[in-house]
């Protein structure tokens, strides 16, 4: 009979699990607008006192670098919460 650590672990490793391939389905549909992008670098170049560099790629709308930079983001949380799936199921399966 497995104990209730390790069904809590079981049950925190589907809760990744389903996060970890919510943040993957995330990063492959998050697009960022041009506009949105040129905002955020004027923002960002104010904060730091320089001129804003807004040399930039964009297709159908969508700034490709600012595009890439969030896909990225949500792939890392994404992979982050894969592995503490893993981990939980792992420590579950080693005291179950």
């Amino acid at each position: 009979m497995p104990s209730k650590l390790a069904n809590a672990l079981s049950i925190c490793s589907i809760a990744c699990g389903l996060l970890s391939a919510a943040s993957w389905y995330r990063g492959s549909a998050v697009k960022v607008s041009h506009e949105k992008a040129m905002q955020a670098r004027a923002k960002e170049a104010a904060k730091r006192g320089e001129k804003p560099n807004f040399a930039s790629v964009s297709l159908d709308g969508w700034d490709m670098s600012a595009t890439f930079a969030a896909q990225s983001k949500w792939n890392s949380i994404g992979a982050f919460f894969a592995a503490c799936s893993i981990l939980a199921q792992t420590i579950a399966q080693i005291i179950g």
